[in-house]
């Protein structure tokens, strides 16, 4: 009995499958329908998809990306219960309808940070802009009022004779579950979510970039692969991608190799002395300073460089100080007590900002205040620090910071007796800068958090797509250094160091193997857009207006695709300013800008109201993680 049922339950799937693909093409001929994918199993129409167990006119609801409408047709007069396996707003999109007909809706334990309507209020308080590494995706604007954040490993509901279990599985988000269900002596079904869509594949990967420079996500996304791979489940059924009928256990294994590849790569310590081997030896500069906070006693590094922590001073010879990358609290009490230890150390005239992370130049509003120096920095490093309210990107201070000069990629600027080739260097961020210039007889490239010693930190600053850094990025910018061939590497975080070729030369394919691996995870087999949840985007992302008020910015979309895009763009108003919607057409490889404008309504309420954009392909869900804020005094 329990053949003859997976065998029904596999041609259904085969079918299911095929109509899912023809039913891309002919949306617009026929309305979409839910369909059957094994018996009492439905699945809902479009991407990202649901699932109901239908019985005598009753359902029990497997995520909510579509209201209930379209159960009718299945006969269906009741929703019994609505659960989620996880908190992402597009699986879960019409969870607050089911909510407002009186229809339980269930989520994860560790989702009430971002469903219930006071951990949203805080999480989009502390989001625009990110100081911190407490990174989530795909948040609703606002909590869902009566959702209930109870179901934990092992928690099973019993309905209408099948029984569901929830199995943990954090990584594409830290509170993903799946759910286990089986029907008397049926078959093993298994609603993955979106664990993965389709082997070898990910839905959006770029929310496992749980942190800006380690595997957290990756790794746990691969264990949670195993996991599900050890129930031996007969087919999956996943939010994004075609039912998997056939080899279930054959596809989670091979999506979980595909997902440790990528976090093996996470690192390139790793990389290169367990899988080139031989690494080769290079010392670093200040053996004292590695891994520290700026509160150690200076090094000396040579005549005219001193180092502590992020922060480095240079000295001309007339006592004039240059300072890179400033970081609070230390800097403020580290840079008086080396001007009074050492007469050479002179005033302050410039500071340097290497990149857009807060812990490399919060020092400098104190300094700024003190001493009166100039900020200086590259152009694109200049964009987020001074205007922090313009780009979602992690680990920026809310205060602007003025920055008197702006430099241009490439371009040479005359300091006292030195001479500054300022380099755009992106890595750990696109928004880093790179210097280049000779201290005392020695060719230094400061190259900020990119590189470490291969000892420190995993070697490397990490990448991530909120920080729109990418392994490709990190190889064009070791290549930049191995052209240049310094004498030394002026890393941040104490990791001055010996210039090593082979090390960079390393760190270059290193980057490119990561992209690789990175490119055969993503469904558009392009890291570049997979990983990118920016890719469709309002600026500035945070505005301030009074009720009434019309503010204006700029959407964004860019396409680092081989093929153009044809996008549909919703901004959903929600009552507090009117909806709105855009077709875009974006060519290959390019970008479009377009004014826009939103009036917030009359009687809106003072706070921060976050505005989320629905964007659409060929009228399935794009990836992206689009939304803009306003903050109502």
């Amino acid at each position: 009995m329990k053949m003859r049922s997976l065998g029904a339950m596999l041609c259904l799937v085969a079918l299911t499958a095929a109509a899912w693909v023809a039913s891309r093409g002919s949306a617009a001929r026929k309305p979409p329908t839910w369909a059957e994918v094994a018996p009492g199993v439905y699945r809902s129409p479009g991407q990202p998809a649901g699932y109901a167990l239908v019985a005598d006119g009753r359902a029990l609801l497997v995520d909510a990306p579509v209201p209930p409408d379209g159960l009718k047709a299945l006969g269906v007069k009741k929703v019994d219960a609505v659960l989620l396996t996880h908190h992402h707003r597009d699986t879960a999109a019409h969870a607050g309808r089911y909510l407002a007909d009186k229809v339980p809706v269930r989520a994860p334990r560790a989702s009430a940070p971002w469903l219930t309507p006071a951990g949203v209020k805080q999480y989009w308080k502390e989001a625009l802009p990110l100081r911190t590494s407490r990174t989530a995706y795909l948040v609703f604007p606002e909590g869902l009022q009566g959702i209930d954040c109870s179901l934990a490993e092992g928690t099973t509901i019993d309905w209408q004779g099948w029984s569901l279990k929830v199995v943990e599985t954090p990584g594409h988000s830290p509170d993903h579950v799946a759910l286990s269900a089986s029907k008397g002596d049926g078959p093993l079904l298994l609603f993955c979510g979106d664990a993965l869509a389709g082997p070898g594949k990910l839905w959006s990967p770029y929310t496992t970039d749980w942190d800006h420079w380690t595997d957290a996500g990756l790794a746990p996304a691969a264990k949670s692969l195993r996991k599900l791979a050890r129930l031996r489940p007969s087919a999956l059924l996943p939010a994004h991608g075609a039912v998997v009928g056939r080899d279930a256990v054959a596809a989670l294994e091979k999506t979980a190799a595909a997902v440790e590849e990528v976090a093996f790569l996470k690192s390139f310590e790793r990389y290169t002395k367990e899988r080139l081997k031989n690494a080769p030896k290079y010392a670093f500069l200040a053996k004292e300073q590695p891994g520290s906070n700026g509160s150690k006693p200076w090094s000396k590094l040579s005549e005219h460089l001193w180092l502590t922590g992020n922060t480095y001073v240079l000295v001309s010879k007339d006592r004039a100080a240059l300072v890179v990358d400033p970081w609070d609290p230390h800097s403020a009490k580290q840079i008086p007590k080396l001007q009074a230890e050492d007469r050479r150390v002179g005033k302050v005239e410039v500071v340097l900002c290497s990149h857009a992370h807060f812990d490399h130049y919060d020092g400098a509003y104190l300094l700024v205040a003190r001493d009166k120096p100039q900020v200086w920095t590259l152009d694109r490093v200049a964009t987020p620090i001074s205007d922090p309210f313009l780009l979602r990107a992690p680990f920026l201070d809310a205060r602007p910071l003025p920055v008197h000069t702006r430099v241009e990629d490439g371009e040479t600027v005359a300091w006292r007796e030195y001479r500054l080739k300022f380099r755009f260097l992106p890595g750990q961020t696109e928004y880093t800068m790179g210097v280049e210039t000779t201290i005392d007889g020695k060719r230094c490239f400061f190259t900020a958090d990119n590189f470490f010693h291969h000892d420190l930190y995993s070697g490397s600053g990490g990448w991530m797509g909120l920080n729109r850094s990418g392994p490709l990025l990190y190889a064009e910018s070791a290549q930049k250094v191995l052209d240049a061939r310094p004498d030394w590497v002026l890393a941040e975080h104490g990791s001055a160091m010996e210039f090593n070729a082979e090390d960079f030369r390393r760190r270059v394919a290193w980057g490119k193997a990561s992209a690789k691996a990175a490119d055969a995870l993503c469904i558009s087999g392009e890291h570049r857009h997979d990983w990118n949840p920016h890719h469709v985007r309002i600026e500035p992302v945070l505005q301030k207006g009074k009720a009434g008020a019309t503010v204006k910015g700029a959407l964004v979309v860019d396409n680092p695709l081989g093929r153009k895009r044809k996008l549909s763009v919703m901004l959903e108003g929600r009552g507090l300013t009117g909806e709105q919607s855009w077709e875009i057409e974006v060519p290959a490889r390019g970008s479009v800008r377009r004014a826009v404008a939103l009036r917030l309504a009359d009687k809106v309420l003072a706070g921060r109201h976050a505005f989320v954009l629905r964007v659409k392909e060929g009228g399935e869900g794009d990836g992206g993680d689009a939304v803009v804020a306003v903050d109502v005094p």
